[in-house]
């Protein structure tokens, strides 16, 4: 005789119980097209709406900062589209406005100093800089991230006190190498010098992102007979976009705006770059207020649409690097 086992449902238990299974689900026809709505009324949804007085005061003061911050740049840009008449009495005074292009004609052909060949000269040291510090800051910040090596510390210790000096302590030595090496006032000594700066901050960064990055996959990869150097060129790398992007438009918006480097290793007028020609634009008998405002626009307006254009990358690479 074979005893019931106690654990399994039977007879009219058992039915219930796949009854009461079955009746839990909807039929394929009874499932609506679209997500159910709260049925609320225009009042409970303002009242949910309004923020709560902490909350409201951060929206009071992010939008004060953000007023403070843009109000500068608004003169700036009525300054470079209006004559000089109708802003030396203040630019906030709009009546009678006459907007012209003239300014950005004259900045960008201008006599001493176009702005068309600066922004151009700017162009070629930016674009080696930011590339090459790109490729060599992720092949350094790999092994800081992955493997174990002699004086680990001690390398990684010296590449931040190196971000930690100010560019005028190392502007004599290196003034000194490029005349030496025959590489002064070009544009690849002035190249050299960025990627030299910039090599430290990035190899921090990037090391930063890649500890983030499971080590699981480089295993599974590993184990599929996967070299280091296919490792990291089909995971590391790809996985690495958002970090890359991040390190693009910083070093290039700060390559773009550099000012005191240019100004100590580039001495021919026709190698200027876009801020060492700001300063020659304000005119001998009074200010261009006009001209420098316009050429002011034109040299900040790349490094602008750089972050628009890959603004959805730049937040994640800064998320990560930043919370790993």
């Amino acid at each position: 005789m074979v005893e019931d086992d106690p654990l399994e449902p039977t007879g009219i238990d058992a039915g219930s119980e796949r009854a009461t299974d079955h009746d839990q689900y909807l039929s394929v026809d009874d499932v609506p097209d679209i997500a159910p709505t709260a049925e609320r009324s225009w009042r409970t949804r303002l009242r949910e709406s309004i923020p709560t007085k902490r909350r409201a005061l951060k929206y009071v003061v992010a939008i004060t900062i953000a007023v403070l911050w843009i109000v500068p740049f608004i003169g700036l840009f009525m300054a470079s589209i209006r004559p000089l008449s109708e802003i030396i009495g203040g630019w906030w005074h709009i009546e009678g406005m006459t907007i012209t292009f003239e300014n950005y004609y004259r900045a960008w052909n201008y006599s001493t100093a176009p702005m068309g060949q600066a922004l151009l000269n700017t162009f070629i040291v930016t674009i080696p800089a930011v590339l090459v510090v790109m490729l060599l800051g992720v092949m350094a910040a790999y092994p800081f991230a992955r493997f174990e090596f002699p004086l680990k510390t001690t390398l990684f210790f010296l590449i931040l006190l190196v971000m930690a000096a100010p560019p005028e302590l190392i502007a004599m030595g290196n003034f000194n190498a490029l005349r030496e090496f025959g590489l002064f006032d070009t544009y690849m000594g002035l190249i050299l010098i960025h990627i030299g700066w910039g090599l430290g901050w990035v190899v921090l960064f990037l090391r930063n992102y890649l500890l983030g990055i499971p080590e699981e996959l480089e295993e599974a990869a590993r184990i599929d007979g996967a070299s280091r150097y296919q490792i990291f060129r089909t995971i590391i790398l790809p996985l690495s976009t958002p970090a890359l992007v991040s390190v693009a438009v910083i070093q290039f918006t700060w390559v773009w705006n550099a000012f005191f480097f240019p100004l100590v290793f580039m001495r021919s007028p026709e190698l200027y770059l876009a801020p060492q020609v700001l300063p020659l634009m304000r005119g001998r008998v009074q200010v261009e207020w006009g001209l420098i405002a316009a050429g002011s626009i034109m040299t900040m307006a790349v490094p602008v649409l750089l972050f628009l254009f890959l603004e959805r990358y730049y937040k994640r690479g800064m998320v990560a690097a930043v919370t790993d």
